[in-house]
């Protein structure tokens, strides 16, 4: 999100030049631009500082309009459905930065896992792998390509980081998280339906739950087979 401040500052600086390559002809003061740079730098820093950031999500995310809120549910929505047949728990879902702000989750809005609840903490590692690909996996068999995600990445990078794995073994270990995830959302293709028409839906946890536990069982994987090497 820092880069995305970065860029925004830039876009700013450049029109505010060509507006201040204007001004003399608009009969402007070149105090103007000035002014609305530091402006800009200010709202920014407050936005930083204060807000984590939050207030550039939300004027991005309303920006990209339903498109972008359509690629964000299949994203989230390829999270959830791959914590639910890895028996992650799910305790809610955002799919805003306002969403998240209001639900009073960290970031810019996802799943978020109830990782202090899994039991088998051996384990439970390869499997979190396979959730953190999930986003990424849904965008590019929906989209055929991704968007989001590079936050997914480096919560990934940071988790294997912590459990001592060597930097050079973290593309292998994406690329295979990567590849079940997919497996498993080609799998379980109209399940993954359902969930991305509750979350259009504005369905509450319980809701999604209710309605995988309803519906038919979905595929899943052998166990062995989410062991990465």
């Amino acid at each position: 999100m820092q880069q995305i401040a970065l860029n925004i500052i830039a876009i700013g600086v450049f029109i505010i030049s060509v507006f201040s390559m204007l001004g003399p002809i608009l009969h402007i003061s070149p105090l103007v631009p000035v002014f609305i740079v530091l402006l800009l730098l200010f709202f920014l820093g407050i936005d930083a500082v204060l807000l984590q950031n939050r207030g550039i999500s939300v004027f991005l995310e309303f920006l990209g309009g339903k498109k972008h809120r359509q690629r964000v549910i299949h994203h989230e929505a390829g999270h959830f459905l791959i914590a639910y047949l890895l028996d992650i728990p799910i305790l809610d879902y955002s799919l805003s930065t306002l969403d998240a702000w209001r639900k009073g989750h960290k970031g810019s809005g996802g799943v978020v896992l109830g990782i202090e609840q899994i039991k088998d903490k051996e384990t439970s590692l390869e499997k979190f792998c396979t959730v953190a690909m999930a986003g990424i996996a849904a965008e590019q068999i929906v989209y055929k390509d991704a968007q989001g995600g590079e936050d997914d990445r480096q919560h990934l990078y940071s988790l294997l980081l912590r459990k001592g794995l060597n930097r050079k073994s973290h593309p292998l270990k994406e690329r295979t998280a990567l590849l079940q995830a997919k497996d498993l959302l080609s799998k379980n293709s109209s399940t993954y339906q359902s969930i991305v028409d509750l979350m259009e839906q504005g369905s509450s946890i319980e809701q999604c739950y209710l309605a995988l536990a309803l519906g038919k069982e979905p595929s899943t994987v052998p166990a062995e087979s989410l062991v990465l090497s």
